[in-house]
C-alpha cells in the first residue's frame, strides 16, 4: 500500500489534519503524519514529532526553546529539507503533500524541492495567490500549487471542500501518476531555447537525433528552465547538453525579464557531460514595456530596442556589456572537467539581432567573436560560423560538431 506524507503544523491545524489523512485513507492509501509545529511541540498526535524532525537539523528542543520565530522556522525547515528525501530514499513514502498558511508552505516547499522530478507534490498554501512570486513554492521542481481560498482556520464546507480536492490530487499521483526511465541506449539530449532562437535549435536537434535512439528535451531559457535542466542534471537525467541559449545570463549580469537563473552553465561542465555551448541570445535583453518604466535601464533611449510583444522590449547589448558576457561565459568554460565544444555565430545570436533584423549591431557582433577568439580557455573548443543562429547552415554546423563531440565521448 503506498504512502502519502502530510506535512501540517498540528499545533494549530491538528483537526484538518486529520481530515486530510481520513481523506486519504479512504482512498486506500497509507500516510506518514509529519508534524512541524513550531509553538507546541508536544502534540502527540503526529506519526514523526517536531522533535524528530529538528534532530535532522541537530537541534534538541532544549536549544530549540532559545530560539525566536523566524529561527525557529529555519531550524524546522532544515530538518524537513534532509527528512524528506530520506523517507523516500528509504520507499517509506510515495508522494507528500501540505496545507496551510504562509508559515506552514515556507516550511513544506523546500523539502518538496529536496525531492526528485516526478515525485507527487502537492503543496496548498494561502499565500499561493495574488501578486505574490510562485518561486518560494516551486524553484526548479515540479510542485502542484494550490490557493486555499479560505484560511485553513477551521473545518467547514468550504475548508474540508479545499483539503478534499488537494488530498484526491495527491491520492491521484500516487496511485497513477509514473515516472518514465531511460530505457537501453535511449540517451537524452537536453538543450535550451527561447523563441528568439527556436528555429536554430530545432533544426540541430533534428539533425542530431535523426535515426537515433536519443531523445531531446528543451528547456525555454526564460529565467527558470536554464535552472530546471541543471536540477535534471544534477538528478542525472540528462546524458548532454546543447546549451544552445545562453540569454538567462545576460539577465544574471545585468538584470532583465529573464532573470532568475544563477551561475548559467556551470552544471554541465561540472558534471562532464558531453556539452556543446551557443551563445544563443548572448547580445539581447529583455525589458517591461516603457509604459510600466520599472525594469528599464537608464540609457534605454539610447539603445537598439523593439518591441517582442506589448509588454517587452528586446534592446542589443553595449560594448562593456558584451565584454563582460563573453568574459563571464570563457571563466565558466573553463571550468570544465572534460572537453567542451564553443560554437560561435558571426551574424547574429537571436532572431531580432540577426542580418536584417530590427537591432542587428555588425559592430557589437564583430567585438563578441574577437573576444571569444582570444579568451576562449584551451579546454574549449572554439568554432567560428559565418552566419546567423537561426540560419540552417548554422545549425548544420552545430550537429556536426556535437555528433564529433559525442564520439569522443564514446557515443555511437
Amino acid at each position: 500500500m503506498k504512502t502519502v506524507a502530510i506535512i501540517e503544523s498540528l499545533d494549530t491545524k491538528l483537526d484538518e489534519s486529520l481530515f486530510a489523512a481520513e481523506c486519504i485513507n479512504k482512498q486506500g492509501l497509507n500516510t506518514l503524519l509529519i508534524d512541524n509545529s513550531t509553538w507546541n511541540l508536544d502534540v502527540e498526535k503526529g506519526d514523526i514529532t517536531p522533535l524528530e524532525v529538528l534532530a535532522y537539523a541537530s537541534v534538541d528542543r532544549e536549544a530549540f526553546l532559545r530560539l525566536n520565530k523566524p529561527e525557529k522556522i529555519a531550524a524546522m525547515t532544515a530538518g524537513l529539507e534532509k527528512l524528506i528525501p530520506e523517507l523516500y530514499a528509504q520507499g517509506k513514502i510515495d508522494g507528500v503533500m501540505s496545507v496551510g498558511g504562509g508559515q506552514n508552505g515556507a516550511m513544506a516547499a523546500p523539502a518538496m524541492k529536496a525531492l526528485p522530478f516526478g515525485v507527487p507534490k502537492v503543496l496548498s498554501s494561502a499565500l499561493a495567490c495574488g501578486s505574490r512570486e510562485m518561486e518560494q513554492f516551486v524553484g526548479e521542481k515540479d510542485i502542484f500549487v494550490v490557493p486555499t481560498v479560505a484560511d485553513i482556520a477551521g473545518l467547514n464546507p468550504i475548508t474540508k471542500t479545499l483539503i478534499r480536492s488537494v488530498c484526491a490530487a495527491v491520492t491521484g499521483l500516487v496511485q497513477y501518476g509514473e515516472i518514465y526511465h531511460q530505457t537501453g541506449d535511449h540517451k537524452i539530449i537536453a538543450a535550451t531555447m527561447l523563441g528568439e532562437t527556436t528555429k536554430g535549435t530545432m533544426e540541430a536537434l533534428r539533425l542530431i537525433t535523426e535515426g537515433t535512439d536519443y531523445e531531446q528535451v528543451v528547456f525555454h531559457a526564460n529565467g527558470v528552465g536554464g535552472r530546471c535542466m541543471e536540477a535534471l542534471i544534477e538528478e542525472g537525467q540528462i546524458n548532454a547538453v546543447l546549451d544552445y541559449t545562453l540569454h538567462e545570463i545576460v539577465c544574471e549580469l545585468f538584470g532583465g525579464y529573464c532573470a532568475g537563473a544563477r551561475n548559467r552553465l556551470l552544471k554541465s561542465l561540472e558534471y562532464g557531460i558531453p556539452t556543446l555551448v551557443v551563445p544563443g541570445g548572448l547580445d539581447m535583453n529583455d525589458y517591461y514595456n516603457e509604459s510600466t518604466g520599472a525594469w528599464l535601464p537608464k540609457d534605454f533611449k539610447e539603445r537598439k530596442s523593439v518591441l517582442h510583444n506589448a509588454n517587452i522590449w528586446h534592446s542589443k547589448i553595449t560594448r562593456a556589456e558584451a565584454e563582460k558576457l563573453v568574459k563571464v561565459v570563457c571563466e565558466r568554460l573553463g571550468t570544465a572537467v572534460k572537453p567542451v565544444t564553443l560554437v560561435v555565430p558571426t551574424k547574429g545570436c537571436c532572431q531580432t539581432t540577426a542580418v536584417g533584423g530590427p537591432i542587428y549591431d555588425p559592430e557589437i557582433d564583430e567585438l563578441m567573436v574577437r573576444a571569444f577568439k582570444e579568451q576562449v580557455p584551451p579546454n574549449v573548443k572554439l568554432v567560428v560560423a559565418e552566419s546567423g543562429i537561426n540560419d540552417p547552415e548554422f545549425a548544420a554546423v552545430v550537429a556536426e560538431e556535437f555528433k564529433l563531440l559525442l564520439k569522443e565521448y564514446g557515443w555511437n
